[in-house]
C-alpha cells in the first residue's frame, strides 16, 4: 500500500538511518543536519532537473555525481566525509521511498 511521500518522514527516516551506521556521529549534530538538508534539496532539484518528478526514470549515478560535487562545494570542511555521506543518503532515501511503497522495481 503506497504512503504519500512527506519531506519530514523521509529526513527522520534518513537521519535515524545515519544513527544507526553511526559512521558520521564525529561530526556535530548541527552540521550532520545541515548536510542532511541540503543534501535532500539538492535532490529534489536533481529530480525536478532530471525530468523524474514527471515521470523520468531516476539514474542514481548522474544523482551521485551532481550530489557529491555540490555537497563538497557547500560543505568543503567535510569534503572527505561527502562521497559516503551521499552514497549512504541515496541508499537510505531509496529504503524510504521503497517503506512507503512509492518505488516500482522492474
Amino acid at each position: 500500500m503506497e504512503q504519500e511521500y512527506s519531506l519530514e518522514k523521509a529526513k527522520e527516516y534518513i537521519r535515524n538511518k545515519f544513527t544507526e551506521q553511526g559512521d558520521f556521529l564525529i561530526l556535530p549534530a548541527d552540521v550532520l543536519d545541515a548536510m542532511l538538508t541540503r543534501v535532500m534539496e539538492l535532490d529534489e532539484a536533481f529530480m525536478e532537473q532530471s525530468g523524474v518528478n514527471d515521470g523520468a526514470e531516476y539514474d542514481d549515478d548522474a544523482a551521485f555525481d551532481a550530489l557529491f560535487g555540490a555537497m563538497t562545494q557547500a560543505f568543503p570542511e567535510q569534503k572527505m566525509y561527502c562521497m559516503r555521506f551521499v552514497d549512504d543518503y541515496l541508499e537510505y532515501s531509496e529504503q524510504y521511498l521503497d517503506s512507503i511503497g512509492a518505488i516500482e522495481w522492474e
